[in-house]
């Protein structure tokens, strides 16, 4: 019974390990305790090392480009969506003190009409300088 199960438990694991490559690169550790990692020959002259790192497979990052523009849609529709929200609140909030914003649906199908006063006409001046309250 356990070797049954320890064959499943591999069969289970194999593909986690067939998903990335196990990549060896050539570093210099440099400066104090080594923390400084070149590519190139420290100019104290310090031995290489090197440095293991896993380097996902095609469809690994293919699955995590694809994750990644789903998630940039899904936020640019929740941004349209607050945006359209804090309006309609703007809206409302305008409506509610009195400032009765036309909603563009309205100001589409049907014309405002604004009432303008007529113009003053100009009263022709007085000329100057007659003595005509003078002499009364």
């Amino acid at each position: 019974m356990k070797p049954l199960l320890l064959i499943l438990a591999l069969a289970a694991a194999l593909p986690a390990f067939a998903q990335t490559q196990v990549h060896r690169a050539q570093v210099y550790r440099c400066g104090p305790d080594g923390r400084d990692l070149r590519d190139s020959p420290c100019p104290g002259g310090a031995q290489p090392a090197s440095v293991d790192f896993d380097q996902p497979s095609t469809a690994d990052s293919r699955a995590a480009r694809d994750r990644h523009l789903a998630d940039a849609k899904q936020a640019a529709a929740l941004a349209a969506a607050r945006r359209a929200s804090e309006a309609e609140a703007r809206r409302q909030k305008a409506s509610h003190i009195g400032l009765q914003a036309a909603a563009p649906a309205q100001a589409a199908s049907s014309p405002q009409v604004t009432y303008l006063k007529p113009p003053k006409t100009a009263k022709p001046k007085r000329p100057s300088g007659t003595g005509s309250s003078a002499g009364r």
